[in-house]
């Protein structure tokens, strides 16, 4: 097993606009759980406080799909069930170990929240590992 992806370690940047949606939108989160990837919040996260889903599935594909405007967008396809699941290709997919074939464990969240012009969903991957290749 070899971990590709841990949000954990990667410079709290990518929380800068969910604390300040959470800051207008729903500061009682923040009260609650602390700014997002906060030492605070990373306790309620891993004490399971925070919502979270993992998938668990075999990579079925690993290249470039177009769209339906035939733009080509990098992806990586793993079946989790009957379900195909597409992740954007992002670096950490650059893994000599993605492959098709390989086991993989994606570990996600989401928040979600009314702002003032609709609702906002902000979706992370958290962790992504290679249990088999």
């Amino acid at each position: 097993m070899s971990t590709i992806f841990d949000l954990k370690n990667v410079e709290n940047s990518w929380a800068d606009s969910v604390n300040e949606a959470l800051k207008n939108s729903w500061p009682e989160y923040i009260e609650k759980y602390g700014k997002v990837g906060t030492e605070k919040w990373w306790k309620s996260y891993d004490s399971g406080l925070i919502q979270r889903s993992r998938i668990l599935g075999i990579v079925s594909f690993v290249g470039k799909r177009q769209d339906f405007l035939s733009e080509e967008w990098g992806t990586v396809e793993i079946v989790h069930g009957d379900e195909h699941i597409e992740y954007d290709h992002l670096g950490y997919w650059d893994s000599n170990e993605v492959i098709v074939g390989a086991t993989i464990l994606v570990e996600s969240f989401e928040i979600a929240l009314q702002e003032r012009y609709g609702p906002t969903t902000f979706c992370f991957e958290r962790l992504v590992q290679v249990l088999r290749a």
